[in-house]
């Protein structure tokens, strides 16, 4: 009994350094902490905490150009991994300590078949075991994650992201490993899929007696799955205890302000004084031609979709990946062709082929992107990002362009001399800040912020969401906001648009939707966030089965193969808008029964 409280991995005084020939950065400064068997431990902090180093330190996978372990122990089971040859440190990575890395299509290679790749780890650790014993095994671990053993010939882009998540898990997991890191493997993840993968991977450490080192910057997700948190600042573990005490009786002010982020404000934003209207969508559709086995079929993409939004508003598009909201924002933008419908903004059709409004229209709109390391040209300095937009259509020249550069950002928060520097050398905060100042260049009416901050820490979060305001209120703009992070739309919004395989399933007033969601998906979304009124995985609720195909979508409601309300008359009625109140909507048949139509007898 003794034995299976002791430490599984224990580190004391951990010190890490990344040294080039500028600077040495002390990247972990005295780290100490130990987790028992079968537990799990969370390390918390801001981007730069030394989360993920301490945890490529245990794996000793440091650059070898620029990581330094400068002192310390890594303790498992008894042995210091510090002092091991890297022959045994070989047989220790992926066979006893496994990781699940933050982005999964970095950890997966993408010319070879998810079977292969698991396999390959398998017969590297296992080399005694017969071809057939490692499919075997392999079939075992994916249907393990919930992945069908079928799509082991499949390839990783042929995964949505959760289920690339899943193969990455399986990958980490088919040596029955005794310790298991997971890296953020949340990050960028839809709420419902989020639950999902963190509830298997409870499950899956139930189920094989594993301990998990478990990393996040968001204390929400910790507080769901941790037994204990440990809070890193600068490089060191400044509180840690049990997750209860630490939720609700933290004693470091900053561990403090990372409970305080990581709430999910439920107040909605401020009710925005609206002008008139400005965009105007009837009916839009945009379908994707694909062939499959000499057939030519329509991938659904964005299916009927109307709504208006006045000058001064936001609308916050929240769904699950697949669900349509880029690809509606891309045809909005005309950057997709319409399959059909029409696009008013400020009373001229987008689609039209008169160039003056086609200009005029994408000068008035403009687009912050999701990932900021891949929308700025790593080739060009700041000022030649940001002048970009002035150039096609300020026509500014010299010092007058370079003046406007500097006061752009000065606005978002940076200095002038910023200018002469290149994207690399912003932190990701940093650099959205760039893209927010490359997009106001051009005085816009409407901006559209494509996941603004779900590739950036719970703190720049923060600074994002207070900038944008702060910048919606000084220029009167209007937005339009895509997020799976329900949090960051209830902060921003004043109008809601939830979407479901090419369709919007409720719209509404976000104040309205937020207290009071109706249609059941919509409550699915909001059931799936952690919360800190209630701890563990049990306040976690899961949408069961993947998004279907938008090529051969189910028949009737789309969303009744995982409904938990659905009724027979949902698999063959298709439910049109049902208007709750004249701004408020939903899309959904128990609806039309209660105003009269007897479609549904569930209700």
């Amino acid at each position: 009994m003794e034995n299976e409280k002791s430490p599984i991995l224990e580190i004391k005084d951990l010190r890490v350094t990344y040294e080039t020939d500028i600077e040495v950065v002390e990247a972990v400064n005295g780290i100490s902490f130990q987790i028992e068997k079968g537990k799990t431990l969370g390390l918390v902090g801001e981007t730069g905490a030394g989360k993920t180093t301490t945890a490529l330190s245990i794996l000793r996978l440091l650059p070898e150009t620029t990581g330094r372990i400068k002192g310390g122990e890594i303790c498992f089971e008894g042995e210091d991994l510090l002092h091991v040859d890297e022959e045994q440190m070989r047989g220790v990575r992926g066979n006893r300590i496994s990781m699940v890395f933050q982005d999964p299509m970095s950890s997966l290679n993408p010319v070879y078949t998810v079977g292969d790749q698991i396999g390959e780890a398998i017969r590297l650790h296992r080399p005694e075991l017969s071809n057939d014993a490692v499919e075997q095994r392999i079939d075992e671990i994916l249907q393990l994650v919930g992945i069908m053993p079928s799509r082991k010939h499949e390839y990783p882009h042929q995964f949505s992201g959760g289920m690339k998540q899943r193969v990455v898990i399986a990958m980490a997991l088919c040596c029955e490993p005794e310790l298991l890191i997971a890296d953020e493997p949340t990050t960028a993840l839809d709420v419902t899929i989020q639950a999902s993968i963190l509830k298997l991977l409870k499950e899956l450490q139930e189920t094989l007696g594993i301990t998990v080192l478990f990393i996040a910057n968001n204390m929400s997700l910790v507080s769901a799955f941790c037994d204990r948190i440990g809070i890193l600042h600068e490089g060191r573990i400044i509180e840690e205890g049990e997750t209860e005490r630490i939720i609700h009786a933290p004693e470091q002010a900053y561990t403090r302000m990372l409970v305080e982020a990581a709430r999910l404000h439920s107040a909605p934003a401020a009710e925005a004084e609206t002008g008139e209207e400005l965009l105007r969508v009837e009916h839009l559709k945009k379908y994707f031609d694909v062939k499959k086995k000499n057939k030519k079929l329509s991938l659904k993409a964005v299916d009927d979709v109307s709504f208006t939004l006045n000058k001064g508003e936001v609308l916050g598009i929240v769904g699950e990946s697949g669900c349509g909201k880029s690809t509606l924002v891309n045809t909005i933008l005309n950057l997709y062709d319409p399959t059909a419908g029409k696009v008013y903004f400020d009373g001229k059709d987008v689609f039209s082929d008169e160039r003056k409004n086609r200009n005029a229209f994408k000068k008035n709109v403009q687009i912050v992107f999701q990932d900021p390391y891949w929308s700025l040209n790593p080739r060009w300095l700041v000022k030649e990002i940001v002048a970009e937009p002035l150039d096609a259509y300020e026509k500014l020249r010299g010092q007058e362009r370079l003046a406007r550069v500097g006061q752009l950002l000065e606005m978002v928060g940076l200095s002038r001399d910023d200018a002469y520097k290149y994207p690399h050398e912003f932190s990701g905060g940093e650099r959205q800040r760039i893209a927010i100042a490359r997009s106001l260049a051009s005085n816009p009416k409407l901006v559209v912020l494509d996941e603004p901050t779900s590739s950036i820490d719970v703190f720049s979060q923060a600074q994002i969401l207070e900038l944008l305001r702060e910048l919606k209120e000084k220029f009167q703009l209007t937005n339009i906001l895509i997020s799976h992070d329900l949090g960051v739309v209830s902060q921003m919004a004043n109008k809601i648009a939830v979407m479901y395989l090419g369709k919007i399933a409720e719209f509404g007033p976000a104040a309205e939707v937020f207290r009071n969601p109706q249609h059941p998906y919509t409550k699915a979304l909001f059931n799936a966030i952690p919360k800190f009124e209630k701890l563990g995985m049990d306040q976690l609720t899961t949408l069961e089965g993947a998004i279907p195909s938008p090529i051969n979508p189910p028949s009737g409601c789309a969303f009744h193969t995982r409904c938990a309300e659905a009724c027979e008359a949902c698999k063959s009625w298709t439910p049109e808008p049902v208007y709750l109140n004249e701004a408020h909507y939903v899309s959904c048949i128990h609806f039309t029964e209660r105003q009269g139509e007897n479609t549904c007898g569930k209700r």
